[in-house]
Protein backbone atom coordinates (compact mmCIF):
# COMPACT_ATOMS: atom_id res chain seq x y z
CA UNK A 1 0.00 0.00 0.00
CA UNK A 2 2.83 2.42 0.51
CA UNK A 3 4.21 1.86 -3.04
CA UNK A 4 1.54 2.92 -4.75
CA UNK A 5 1.26 6.23 -3.75
CA UNK A 6 5.04 6.44 -4.67
CA UNK A 7 4.35 5.30 -8.19
CA UNK A 8 1.72 7.42 -8.76
CA UNK A 9 3.98 10.51 -7.49
CA UNK A 10 7.07 9.46 -9.82
CA UNK A 11 4.50 9.15 -13.04
CA UNK A 12 3.45 12.66 -11.92
CA UNK A 13 7.20 13.84 -11.95
CA UNK A 14 7.84 11.97 -14.97
CA UNK A 15 5.17 13.92 -17.18
CA UNK A 16 5.96 17.26 -15.57
CA UNK A 17 8.84 16.98 -16.39
CA UNK A 18 8.55 15.56 -20.27
CA UNK A 19 6.78 18.87 -20.19
CA UNK A 20 9.12 21.27 -19.32
CA UNK A 21 11.32 19.00 -21.79
CA UNK A 22 8.58 19.83 -24.32
CA UNK A 23 7.23 23.27 -24.05
CA UNK A 24 10.54 25.00 -22.26
CA UNK A 25 13.06 24.07 -23.87
CA UNK A 26 12.40 24.83 -27.78
CA UNK A 27 15.32 26.31 -29.84
CA UNK A 28 12.94 28.55 -31.76
CA UNK A 29 12.32 32.47 -31.54
CA UNK A 30 13.86 32.34 -28.19
CA UNK A 31 11.28 30.94 -26.24
CA UNK A 32 8.80 32.71 -28.86
CA UNK A 33 7.79 29.49 -31.91
CA UNK A 34 6.21 30.54 -34.92
CA UNK A 35 2.11 29.74 -34.94
CA UNK A 36 0.20 28.93 -37.95
CA UNK A 37 -3.81 28.39 -36.70
CA UNK A 38 -6.18 27.41 -39.64
CA UNK A 39 -10.15 27.39 -39.35
CA UNK A 40 -12.21 25.72 -42.27
CA UNK A 41 -15.77 26.88 -42.69
CA UNK A 42 -18.81 24.64 -42.03
CA UNK A 43 -16.26 21.60 -41.98
CA UNK A 44 -17.40 18.43 -40.51
CA UNK A 45 -16.09 15.13 -39.68
CA UNK A 46 -16.14 13.65 -43.12
CA UNK A 47 -12.23 13.41 -43.26
CA UNK A 48 -10.16 10.24 -43.17
CA UNK A 49 -8.71 10.76 -40.27
CA UNK A 50 -12.22 10.51 -38.61
CA UNK A 51 -13.66 8.25 -40.19
CA UNK A 52 -17.14 10.45 -40.87
CA UNK A 53 -17.73 8.97 -44.05
CA UNK A 54 -16.12 5.99 -45.86
CA UNK A 55 -15.64 8.00 -49.21
CA UNK A 56 -13.76 10.99 -47.53
CA UNK A 57 -10.85 12.85 -49.43
CA UNK A 58 -8.83 14.60 -47.38
CA UNK A 59 -5.42 13.39 -47.80
CA UNK A 60 -3.66 16.58 -46.83
CA UNK A 61 -5.54 16.87 -43.37
CA UNK A 62 -4.98 13.49 -42.22
CA UNK A 63 -1.42 14.08 -43.35
CA UNK A 64 -1.28 16.97 -41.14
CA UNK A 65 -3.38 14.70 -38.09
CA UNK A 66 -1.13 12.15 -38.62
CA UNK A 67 1.98 14.28 -37.93
CA UNK A 68 0.77 15.01 -34.69
CA UNK A 69 -1.98 14.90 -32.20
CA UNK A 70 -5.93 14.28 -33.49
CA UNK A 71 -8.59 15.33 -30.69
CA UNK A 72 -10.98 13.11 -31.79
CA UNK A 73 -13.93 14.28 -29.26
CA UNK A 74 -13.32 18.48 -30.44
CA UNK A 75 -16.65 20.43 -30.61
CA UNK A 76 -17.68 24.05 -31.64
CA UNK A 77 -19.29 25.93 -28.81
CA UNK A 78 -21.89 27.43 -30.62
CA UNK A 79 -23.26 25.81 -34.46
CA UNK A 80 -23.18 28.91 -36.30
CA UNK A 81 -20.20 31.11 -37.94
CA UNK A 82 -20.45 34.21 -36.03
CA UNK A 83 -21.08 32.95 -32.48
CA UNK A 84 -18.40 30.43 -33.07
CA UNK A 85 -16.23 32.57 -34.49
CA UNK A 86 -16.58 35.42 -31.68
CA UNK A 87 -16.01 32.67 -29.18
CA UNK A 88 -12.46 31.54 -30.28
CA UNK A 89 -11.00 34.42 -31.25
CA UNK A 90 -12.16 36.42 -28.36
CA UNK A 91 -12.18 32.93 -25.74
CA UNK A 92 -15.53 33.84 -24.58
CA UNK A 93 -18.31 31.69 -24.26
CA UNK A 94 -21.31 32.86 -26.28
CA UNK A 95 -24.19 32.32 -23.27
CA UNK A 96 -21.89 34.94 -21.30
CA UNK A 97 -21.73 37.96 -24.16
CA UNK A 98 -25.45 37.06 -25.60
CA UNK A 99 -23.71 36.63 -29.46
CA UNK A 100 -25.75 33.59 -30.27
CA UNK A 101 -26.52 33.80 -33.96
CA UNK A 102 -25.43 35.20 -37.12
CA UNK A 103 -28.38 37.79 -36.58
CA UNK A 104 -26.72 40.39 -34.07
CA UNK A 105 -29.22 41.14 -31.02
CA UNK A 106 -29.35 44.45 -29.35
CA UNK A 107 -28.40 42.61 -26.18
CA UNK A 108 -25.10 41.57 -26.69
CA UNK A 109 -22.48 42.69 -24.45
CA UNK A 110 -19.68 44.58 -26.27
CA UNK A 111 -16.24 42.70 -25.87
CA UNK A 112 -13.48 45.03 -24.99
CA UNK A 113 -10.81 42.38 -24.42
CA UNK A 114 -8.33 41.94 -27.44
CA UNK A 115 -8.98 39.46 -30.00
CA UNK A 116 -6.23 36.52 -30.12
CA UNK A 117 -4.68 38.29 -33.21
CA UNK A 118 -4.57 41.84 -31.10
CA UNK A 119 -3.13 39.43 -28.25
CA UNK A 120 -0.10 38.20 -30.39
CA UNK A 121 0.24 41.94 -31.81
CA UNK A 122 0.98 43.71 -27.70
CA UNK A 123 2.83 40.29 -27.44
CA UNK A 124 5.65 41.28 -29.71
CA UNK A 125 4.41 38.81 -32.82
CA UNK A 126 4.20 39.58 -36.40
CA UNK A 127 0.50 38.69 -37.43
CA UNK A 128 -1.19 37.81 -40.57
CA UNK A 129 -4.50 37.08 -40.89
CA UNK A 130 -5.74 35.51 -44.19
CA UNK A 131 -9.60 34.35 -45.82
CA UNK A 132 -12.64 34.33 -43.33
CA UNK A 133 -11.18 34.19 -39.80
CA UNK A 134 -13.85 36.33 -37.90
CA UNK A 135 -17.33 36.41 -39.34
CA UNK A 136 -17.49 39.64 -41.17
CA UNK A 137 -14.90 42.57 -41.38
CA UNK A 138 -12.32 42.53 -38.31
CA UNK A 139 -10.99 46.06 -39.49
CA UNK A 140 -7.34 45.92 -39.31
CA UNK A 141 -5.92 43.29 -37.30
CA UNK A 142 -2.08 42.85 -37.95
CA UNK A 143 1.35 43.82 -39.85
CA UNK A 144 -1.39 41.61 -43.18
CA UNK A 145 -4.66 41.24 -43.61
CA UNK A 146 -5.90 39.70 -46.67
CA UNK A 147 -10.19 39.88 -46.97
CA UNK A 148 -11.83 36.61 -47.99
CA UNK A 149 -11.48 36.36 -51.77
CA UNK A 150 -14.83 36.52 -53.96
CA UNK A 151 -15.25 33.00 -56.03
CA UNK A 152 -16.54 32.93 -59.75
CA UNK A 153 -20.30 31.92 -59.61
CA UNK A 154 -22.27 29.70 -62.38
CA UNK A 155 -23.74 31.22 -65.38
CA UNK A 156 -26.76 33.87 -64.96
CA UNK A 157 -30.09 31.32 -64.44
CA UNK A 158 -27.90 28.45 -63.05
CA UNK A 159 -26.65 29.43 -59.72
CA UNK A 160 -29.31 28.05 -57.30
CA UNK A 161 -27.31 29.59 -54.37
CA UNK A 162 -30.50 31.92 -52.55
CA UNK A 163 -32.65 31.02 -55.22
CA UNK A 164 -33.19 27.80 -53.10
CA UNK A 165 -33.52 27.90 -49.55
CA UNK A 166 -32.51 24.01 -48.97
CA UNK A 167 -29.05 23.28 -49.25
CA UNK A 168 -29.05 21.65 -53.21
CA UNK A 169 -26.96 24.62 -54.31
CA UNK A 170 -24.09 22.25 -55.98
CA UNK A 171 -22.71 23.46 -59.40
CA UNK A 172 -19.62 22.01 -60.91
CA UNK A 173 -17.61 25.53 -62.49
CA UNK A 174 -15.67 25.69 -65.10
CA UNK A 175 -13.09 27.35 -64.16
CA UNK A 176 -9.71 26.82 -63.01
CA UNK A 177 -8.57 26.20 -59.36
CA UNK A 178 -6.37 29.43 -59.59
CA UNK A 179 -9.43 30.95 -59.60
CA UNK A 180 -11.27 30.24 -56.14
CA UNK A 181 -11.15 32.26 -53.67
CA UNK A 182 -9.36 29.79 -51.34
CA UNK A 183 -6.58 29.24 -53.91
CA UNK A 184 -5.77 32.69 -53.50
CA UNK A 185 -5.84 32.24 -49.55
CA UNK A 186 -3.58 29.60 -49.96
CA UNK A 187 -0.93 31.57 -51.84
CA UNK A 188 -1.42 34.63 -49.91
CA UNK A 189 -0.60 32.31 -46.74
CA UNK A 190 2.38 30.67 -48.66
CA UNK A 191 3.93 34.05 -49.04
CA UNK A 192 3.41 35.46 -45.50
CA UNK A 193 4.99 32.12 -44.34
CA UNK A 194 8.53 32.81 -46.70
CA UNK A 195 8.90 36.66 -45.68
CA UNK A 196 11.53 36.01 -42.58
CA UNK A 197 11.44 39.01 -39.69
CA UNK A 198 13.06 39.41 -36.55
CA UNK A 199 9.62 38.91 -35.12
CA UNK A 200 8.05 35.54 -34.53
CA UNK A 201 5.13 34.91 -36.79
CA UNK A 202 1.33 34.46 -35.70
CA UNK A 203 -0.72 33.31 -38.67
CA UNK A 204 -4.66 32.74 -38.62
CA UNK A 205 -6.15 31.21 -42.26
CA UNK A 206 -9.95 30.88 -43.09
CA UNK A 207 -10.63 28.71 -45.97
CA UNK A 208 -14.17 28.91 -47.16
CA UNK A 209 -15.13 25.84 -48.65
CA UNK A 210 -17.14 23.79 -47.82
CA UNK A 211 -19.34 26.19 -46.89
CA UNK A 212 -22.31 27.50 -49.04
CA UNK A 213 -22.32 28.08 -52.02
CA UNK A 214 -21.31 24.07 -52.98
CA UNK A 215 -19.26 25.61 -56.16
CA UNK A 216 -16.61 24.06 -57.42
CA UNK A 217 -14.25 23.42 -60.21
CA UNK A 218 -15.50 20.15 -62.65
CA UNK A 219 -12.44 18.20 -61.52
CA UNK A 220 -13.58 17.97 -57.60
CA UNK A 221 -17.00 16.69 -58.72
CA UNK A 222 -15.93 14.04 -61.10
CA UNK A 223 -13.97 12.24 -57.91
CA UNK A 224 -17.50 11.53 -56.75
CA UNK A 225 -19.81 9.95 -59.24
CA UNK A 226 -23.22 10.49 -58.27
CA UNK A 227 -24.36 6.68 -58.67
CA UNK A 228 -21.71 6.03 -56.01
CA UNK A 229 -22.75 8.15 -53.55
CA UNK A 230 -23.20 6.67 -50.52
CA UNK A 231 -25.88 8.61 -47.62
CA UNK A 232 -25.86 8.58 -43.76
CA UNK A 233 -26.76 5.88 -41.87
CA UNK A 234 -30.79 5.61 -41.08
CA UNK A 235 -32.46 3.76 -37.82
CA UNK A 236 -33.88 0.59 -39.36
CA UNK A 237 -37.63 0.16 -38.28
CA UNK A 238 -38.05 3.34 -36.39
CA UNK A 239 -38.37 6.85 -37.27
CA UNK A 240 -35.33 9.03 -35.53
CA UNK A 241 -37.77 11.55 -34.35
CA UNK A 242 -39.92 9.16 -32.58
CA UNK A 243 -38.35 9.54 -29.34
CA UNK A 244 -37.25 12.97 -29.70
CA UNK A 245 -39.17 15.89 -27.67
CA UNK A 246 -41.66 18.55 -30.09
CA UNK A 247 -38.76 21.42 -29.51
CA UNK A 248 -35.96 19.46 -30.91
CA UNK A 249 -38.18 18.43 -34.06
CA UNK A 250 -39.30 21.72 -34.72
CA UNK A 251 -35.43 22.66 -34.61
CA UNK A 252 -34.56 20.10 -37.45
CA UNK A 253 -37.15 20.87 -39.71
CA UNK A 254 -34.88 23.86 -41.17
CA UNK A 255 -33.28 26.77 -39.79
CA UNK A 256 -34.96 28.02 -36.95
CA UNK A 257 -35.14 31.29 -38.45
CA UNK A 258 -36.72 30.50 -41.91
CA UNK A 259 -39.10 29.66 -43.36
CA UNK A 260 -40.66 25.91 -44.54
CA UNK A 261 -40.81 25.49 -48.06
CA UNK A 262 -44.11 25.37 -48.70
CA UNK A 263 -44.99 23.32 -45.75
CA UNK A 264 -41.77 21.23 -46.43
CA UNK A 265 -39.02 20.60 -44.45
CA UNK A 266 -35.49 20.81 -45.37
CA UNK A 267 -35.32 17.10 -45.62
CA UNK A 268 -38.77 16.82 -47.36
CA UNK A 269 -37.94 19.30 -49.81
CA UNK A 270 -34.02 17.70 -50.34
CA UNK A 271 -35.63 14.07 -51.02
CA UNK A 272 -38.65 15.40 -52.88
CA UNK A 273 -36.62 16.94 -55.25
CA UNK A 274 -34.29 13.85 -55.37
CA UNK A 275 -31.38 16.10 -54.33
CA UNK A 276 -29.93 14.23 -51.35
CA UNK A 277 -26.90 12.80 -53.23
CA UNK A 278 -26.17 15.47 -55.45
CA UNK A 279 -25.91 17.58 -52.45
CA UNK A 280 -23.55 15.05 -50.91
CA UNK A 281 -21.46 14.66 -53.71
CA UNK A 282 -21.35 18.70 -54.10
CA UNK A 283 -20.71 18.55 -50.11
CA UNK A 284 -17.48 16.06 -50.55
CA UNK A 285 -16.31 17.64 -53.78
CA UNK A 286 -16.10 21.39 -51.85
CA UNK A 287 -13.61 19.52 -49.00
CA UNK A 288 -11.24 17.80 -51.61
CA UNK A 289 -10.88 20.86 -52.78
CA UNK A 290 -10.33 22.91 -49.75
CA UNK A 291 -8.10 20.00 -48.49
CA UNK A 292 -5.72 20.47 -51.51
CA UNK A 293 -5.51 23.90 -50.93
CA UNK A 294 -4.77 23.45 -47.38
CA UNK A 295 -2.26 21.04 -48.81
CA UNK A 296 -0.65 23.35 -50.42
CA UNK A 297 0.28 25.79 -47.54
CA UNK A 298 1.01 22.95 -45.75
CA UNK A 299 3.84 22.00 -47.89
CA UNK A 300 5.52 25.26 -48.23
CA UNK A 301 5.85 24.90 -44.34
CA UNK A 302 7.20 21.65 -44.34
CA UNK A 303 9.81 22.87 -47.32
CA UNK A 304 11.12 25.10 -44.45
CA UNK A 305 13.30 23.98 -41.89
CA UNK A 306 11.33 26.55 -39.65
CA UNK A 307 8.06 24.22 -40.35
CA UNK A 308 10.09 21.80 -38.06
CA UNK A 309 9.68 24.32 -35.03
CA UNK A 310 5.91 25.87 -35.87
CA UNK A 311 2.85 24.62 -34.05
CA UNK A 312 0.05 24.35 -36.45
CA UNK A 313 -3.37 24.11 -35.19
CA UNK A 314 -6.25 23.12 -37.62
CA UNK A 315 -9.68 23.09 -36.76
CA UNK A 316 -13.66 23.98 -38.28
CA UNK A 317 -15.46 26.25 -36.87
CA UNK A 318 -18.95 24.02 -36.42
CA UNK A 319 -20.07 20.50 -37.98
CA UNK A 320 -22.56 19.99 -40.79
CA UNK A 321 -26.00 18.07 -41.59
CA UNK A 322 -26.68 16.53 -44.67
CA UNK A 323 -29.92 14.33 -43.24
CA UNK A 324 -28.62 13.17 -40.44
CA UNK A 325 -31.60 13.28 -37.63
CA UNK A 326 -33.56 14.28 -41.19
CA UNK A 327 -31.63 17.47 -40.51
CA UNK A 328 -29.44 19.83 -42.46
CA UNK A 329 -27.30 22.59 -42.30
CA UNK A 330 -25.94 23.86 -38.98
CA UNK A 331 -28.23 25.36 -36.11
CA UNK A 332 -28.71 22.36 -33.76
CA UNK A 333 -27.01 21.37 -30.89
CA UNK A 334 -26.86 17.40 -31.69
CA UNK A 335 -23.07 15.08 -32.72
CA UNK A 336 -23.07 16.04 -36.57
CA UNK A 337 -23.66 20.36 -35.87
CA UNK A 338 -21.21 20.29 -33.11
CA UNK A 339 -17.96 17.95 -33.92
CA UNK A 340 -15.40 19.27 -35.12
CA UNK A 341 -11.76 18.13 -36.47
CA UNK A 342 -9.44 19.54 -33.93
CA UNK A 343 -5.49 18.91 -35.03
CA UNK A 344 -2.07 20.41 -33.74
CA UNK A 345 1.16 19.34 -34.84
CA UNK A 346 4.41 20.69 -32.99
CA UNK A 347 7.71 20.50 -31.73
CA UNK A 348 7.54 17.56 -29.19
CA UNK A 349 3.88 16.53 -30.18
CA UNK A 350 3.95 12.58 -30.56
CA UNK A 351 3.02 11.93 -34.15
CA UNK A 352 0.05 9.73 -34.99
CA UNK A 353 -1.36 10.33 -31.89
CA UNK A 354 -4.87 10.89 -30.43
CA UNK A 355 -7.15 12.25 -27.53
CA UNK A 356 -10.51 11.41 -26.73
CA UNK A 357 -11.09 14.11 -23.99
CA UNK A 358 -13.47 16.02 -24.76
CA UNK A 359 -12.37 19.73 -26.56
CA UNK A 360 -13.60 22.49 -27.62
CA UNK A 361 -12.92 25.72 -29.87
CA UNK A 362 -13.34 28.18 -26.85
CA UNK A 363 -9.77 26.63 -25.45
CA UNK A 364 -7.87 27.62 -28.93
CA UNK A 365 -6.97 30.70 -27.78
CA UNK A 366 -5.28 29.63 -24.56
CA UNK A 367 -3.84 26.86 -25.94
CA UNK A 368 -1.81 28.85 -28.63
CA UNK A 369 -0.94 31.20 -25.95
CA UNK A 370 0.50 28.47 -24.15
CA UNK A 371 2.40 27.43 -26.91
CA UNK A 372 4.13 30.99 -27.61
CA UNK A 373 5.09 30.99 -23.84
CA UNK A 374 2.89 33.32 -23.06
CA UNK A 375 0.91 33.87 -19.81
CA UNK A 376 -2.28 33.35 -19.89
CA UNK A 377 -4.80 36.14 -19.97
CA UNK A 378 -7.02 35.75 -16.85
CA UNK A 379 -10.34 36.64 -18.71
CA UNK A 380 -10.69 33.63 -21.17
CA UNK A 381 -12.81 30.79 -20.60
CA UNK A 382 -11.13 28.27 -21.58
CA UNK A 383 -8.53 25.78 -20.72
CA UNK A 384 -4.78 24.74 -22.60
CA UNK A 385 -4.85 21.19 -23.77
CA UNK A 386 -1.06 21.34 -23.06
CA UNK A 387 -1.54 18.58 -21.03
CA UNK A 388 -3.33 16.39 -23.34
CA UNK A 389 -0.35 16.61 -25.63
CA UNK A 390 1.78 15.25 -22.85
CA UNK A 391 -0.52 12.68 -21.53
CA UNK A 392 -3.72 12.23 -23.79
CA UNK A 393 -5.52 10.55 -21.04
CA UNK A 394 -5.63 13.40 -18.77
CA UNK A 395 -9.02 14.35 -17.98
CA UNK A 396 -10.89 17.91 -18.77
CA UNK A 397 -14.19 19.07 -18.60
CA UNK A 398 -17.43 18.73 -20.99
CA UNK A 399 -17.64 20.57 -23.73
CA UNK A 400 -20.20 22.90 -23.60
CA UNK A 401 -22.72 24.08 -27.21
CA UNK A 402 -24.86 26.93 -27.01
CA UNK A 403 -27.93 27.82 -29.97
CA UNK A 404 -29.84 30.28 -28.40
CA UNK A 405 -30.33 31.26 -24.43
CA UNK A 406 -31.70 28.38 -23.14
CA UNK A 407 -30.35 26.06 -25.63
CA UNK A 408 -27.52 24.08 -23.98
CA UNK A 409 -25.78 20.63 -25.37
CA UNK A 410 -23.02 19.32 -22.57
CA UNK A 411 -20.85 16.86 -24.46
CA UNK A 412 -18.23 14.04 -22.12
CA UNK A 413 -15.96 11.64 -23.21
CA UNK A 414 -19.47 8.94 -23.62
CA UNK A 415 -22.72 10.95 -22.65
CA UNK A 416 -24.23 14.11 -24.57
CA UNK A 417 -27.11 15.60 -22.54
CA UNK A 418 -29.39 18.52 -24.14
CA UNK A 419 -31.56 20.72 -21.86
CA UNK A 420 -33.96 22.97 -24.51
CA UNK A 421 -35.50 26.64 -23.55
CA UNK A 422 -39.08 24.75 -23.03
CA UNK A 423 -37.74 22.53 -20.47
CA UNK A 424 -37.80 19.23 -22.84
CA UNK A 425 -34.63 17.12 -23.21
CA UNK A 426 -32.16 14.83 -24.71
CA UNK A 427 -29.45 12.19 -23.83
CA UNK A 428 -27.56 9.90 -25.84
CA UNK A 429 -25.04 7.68 -24.72
CA UNK A 430 -21.86 7.18 -27.36
CA UNK A 431 -20.87 4.59 -26.34
CA UNK A 432 -23.72 2.50 -27.80
CA UNK A 433 -25.36 5.07 -29.69
CA UNK A 434 -22.81 7.21 -31.79
CA UNK A 435 -25.55 8.40 -34.45
CA UNK A 436 -27.77 9.51 -31.36
CA UNK A 437 -30.89 7.40 -32.43
CA UNK A 438 -32.14 6.61 -28.73
CA UNK A 439 -33.54 9.10 -26.20
CA UNK A 440 -32.39 8.16 -22.78
CA UNK A 441 -33.91 11.30 -21.20
CA UNK A 442 -37.02 9.75 -20.30
CA UNK A 443 -35.74 6.88 -18.82
CA UNK A 444 -35.31 5.83 -14.97
CA UNK A 445 -32.20 3.97 -15.36
CA UNK A 446 -30.49 7.24 -16.35
CA UNK A 447 -31.62 9.64 -13.93
CA UNK A 448 -28.65 10.16 -11.95
CA UNK A 449 -26.44 10.57 -14.77
CA UNK A 450 -28.91 12.81 -16.24
CA UNK A 451 -29.08 14.90 -13.05
CA UNK A 452 -24.95 15.22 -13.19
CA UNK A 453 -24.79 16.09 -16.61
CA UNK A 454 -27.62 18.80 -15.39
CA UNK A 455 -25.46 20.31 -12.88
CA UNK A 456 -22.98 21.39 -16.00
CA UNK A 457 -25.34 23.37 -17.10
CA UNK A 458 -24.46 27.24 -16.99
CA UNK A 459 -26.97 28.90 -14.57
CA UNK A 460 -26.59 32.03 -15.70
CA UNK A 461 -26.91 32.89 -19.58
CA UNK A 462 -26.74 35.98 -20.89
CA UNK A 463 -30.27 37.26 -22.56
CA UNK A 464 -30.98 36.63 -26.01
CA UNK A 465 -33.61 36.10 -28.70
CA UNK A 466 -35.40 32.76 -27.95
CA UNK A 467 -35.26 30.33 -30.87
CA UNK A 468 -39.52 29.59 -29.73
CA UNK A 469 -40.29 33.34 -31.20
CA UNK A 470 -38.38 32.49 -34.38
CA UNK A 471 -41.06 28.82 -34.76
CA UNK A 472 -43.84 31.17 -33.78
CA UNK A 473 -43.04 33.77 -36.50
CA UNK A 474 -41.59 30.59 -39.65
CA UNK A 475 -43.32 27.07 -38.47
CA UNK A 476 -46.63 28.02 -37.74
Amino acid sequence: MIGQPMNINLRKFLLTLTACMVFACQPVQGAHPDIVFIVVDDLNDWLGCLGGHPDAKSPNIDALAASGMLFTQAYCNSPQCRPSRTSFNYGIYPFKTGTYFNAKSPNETKITSPSMQQFFIENGYRVSSGGKVFHGHPGKIGDALLPRPRDPRPPQGENNFNAMRAPNDGYALNVADEEMGDYKVASWAIEQWQQVTEKPLFMSVGFYRPHRPLHVPQPWFDQFPLESIRRPAEPTGVDDWDDMPEFARRLARTHAHKPLHMGLSDHEYIVDDDQWDATIRAYQASIAFVDRQIGRFLQSLKENPRGRETFVVLVSDHGWHLGEKKHWCKGAIWEQTTHIPFIVRGPGIKSDSTCTQPVSLIDVYPSLVEFAGLKIPNWLDGTSIKPQLVDPTSPRSAAISSYGEGNTSIRTERWRYIRYEDGSEELYDHRVDPDEWTNLANKPKHAKTKKLLAHMIPVEQHPGIKVQSWFDKFQK
